[in-house]
């Protein structure tokens, strides 16, 4: 990363706290770390999956399978 820029945002106590129970994060950090990770990762299965789309033919496709 070029450099690292400071963010504030507003949430609810109430919803931070199920969201950090619900994930299991014992600080906001890693809450977020943990949420961006997961964005992160859908993002390049995504972009897999729409590259491997592009380069499918309509015959390789088993109708069956769909």
């Amino acid at each position: 990363m070029a450099g690292s820029r400071a963010i504030t945002v507003r949430i609810s106590e109430a919803r931070l706290r199920k969201l950090m129970r619900a994930r299991k994060a014992a600080t906001q950090s890693e809450l977020i770390n943990k949420l961006l990770a997961e964005e992160e990762e859908r993002l390049r299965s995504h972009a897999l999956l729409r590259d491997t789309a592009a380069r499918v033919r309509a015959r390789d496709v088993n109708a069956r399978l769909l």
